[in-house]
């Protein structure tokens, strides 16, 4: 009799996070054990749970960090799925290294994400948000709510992948001009190709759509944000730690930045008296982390996970990072 392998999948809902169909074809793929976990995971419980895998499920909700501080005490494991696009919070050359496979959804939120970037730029254009607030009676009734139209401005995106080409399209749509830089040359219809200096003074909005590195510095720090256009509104709906917060912070202050809209909690908002003020001015607006969220991708999402962790499972892996 053949080896079956034996795969762990932590998610919040345990089994019933899948449909009748994904769950028994994941049981066909392996002898596998649904776990839960709502929250992130102690290092000595997660190994707990996982010693005895060969390949495992994991969510960056209750797995925050992949690295070898842990999986170290697990020399069974030879595969992980992850349900997320982007593995900045892994050490993927500690996996190379120990010839452990990555499978992560290379393309299951692309157009939600694309459409929360767009909702930023409308938001921080009409001044959504604050018009919100104002109504509600969060800010003084003479707050002003002034806008601007998105029609004839240029948006400048920085990586032109999945995501910035959707929202190259969008933008079109809205009569914006586009400009576009991206390391490995790609184009998009209609888009203008120009390097980061370029691209940063002469764009009315910059949105981010590139991956960060693990523990990597920021992409735009204080440097970048001294070339960028005097009044620019910037997008982040890749990661946070793409950007240097106390610059932003600095860059508004001093009027050079219109405001920034992070798809994240603003990691200073409690620890920089200007960065609070920012956010209750409607400056800096935060997500949460929900521009990947929707029912389509929920959908695409764990029908692709079950794909790749069956995959794994059997030898036949798909997605590789």
């Amino acid at each position: 009799m053949s080896y079956r392998s034996k795969a762990v999948v932590i998610t919040a809902r345990g089994r019933s996070t899948f449909t009748e169909p994904q769950a028994a074809r994941l049981e066909r793929a392996a002898d596998v054990r649904f776990l839960y976990a709502e929250k992130p995971i102690p290092p000595d419980d997660l190994v707990d749970m996982l010693k005895d895998a060969d390949v495992c499920g994991l969510t960056p909700r209750s797995v925050p960090s992949i690295d070898g501080a842990w999986l170290s005490r697990l020399p069974k494991i030879r595969g992980i799925a992850v349900f997320a696009t982007g593995v900045d919070y892994i050490d993927t050359s500690w996996l190379k290294k120990h010839g452990i496979a990555l499978s992560h959804l290379p393309e299951y939120s692309a157009d939600s994400v694309a459409e929360h970037a767009l909702g930023m730029m409308l938001t921080m254009s009409r001044r959504i948000h604050l018009s919100q607030d104002r109504v509600r009676g969060r800010v003084p009734p003479g707050t002003s709510v002034l806008g601007f139209e998105l029609r004839g401005k240029t948006l400048g995106i920085v990586g032109l992948g999945r995501i910035g080409s959707r929202v190259a399209e969008l933008a079109a749509a809205f009569g914006m001009r586009v400009l576009a830089c991206d390391p490995r040359e790609k184009s998009a219809a209609g888009v203008r190709l120009v390097g980061l200096d370029e691209l940063l003074a002469s764009s009315d909005i910059v949105s981010l759509h590139m991956p960060a590195q693990w523990q990597g510095p920021a992409a735009i720090g204080e440097a970048e944000l001294a070339r960028i256009k005097n009044g620019a509104t910037l997008i982040n709906v890749s990661r946070c730690a793409l950007v240097d917060p106390y610059a932003v912070v600095h860059a508004i202050e001093e009027g050079r930045l219109r405001g920034y809209a992070v798809d994240d909690l603003f990691p200073i908002a409690d620890k920089d008296e200007r960065a609070a003020r920012q956010i209750a001015e409607g400056r800096l607006l935060q997500t949460g982390h929900t521009a990947w969220y929707s029912v389509e991708v929920l959908e695409r999402g764990y029908e692709t996970w079950v794909d790749n962790l069956c995959g794994l499972a059997t030898g036949e892996p798909l997605n590789l990072v």
